[in-house]
């Protein structure tokens, strides 16, 4: 019996640095990105290593990552023009400040990943 070849594909796939975008992150931290070959999903890679040593893969089809933004709701929509330029971040009682969409959204990244 003979083996099948492997299938060779091209995948679409882009890079963001998180310090743009997370008060919190350090200047190697990243997230990539890439479009499934069939089309159907995408995979996240975030390499965060400024508060959780490593790398995190997350794997959602397209209607998974549907549900995630029904489950955001709100949380997501951009803020008004005089608002600060996070609705979310909130400062701590110790006088450190923090982002309490990315509190929430790392709990339900959580639940998903189990």
């Amino acid at each position: 019996m003979t083996k099948p070849k492997p299938v060779e594909s091209k995948r679409t796939s882009r890079v963001v640095e998180l310090k743009d975008y997370d008060h919190s992150a350090c200047s190697a931290d990243f997230l990539e990105v890439t479009e499934w070959s069939n089309g159907e999903g995408f995979d996240l890679l975030i390499g965060d290593f400024n508060r959780r040593p490593g790398e995190q893969h997350i794997s959602l089809t397209w209607g998974e990552f549907t549900a995630l933004q029904a489950a955001l709701g709100d949380w997501i929509d951009p803020p008004e023009q005089d608002a600060k330029p996070c609705p979310y971040v909130v400062s701590s009682d110790e006088g450190t400040s923090y982002c309490k969409l990315g509190v929430q959204t790392a709990d339900l990244l959580a639940k998903l990943t189990g």
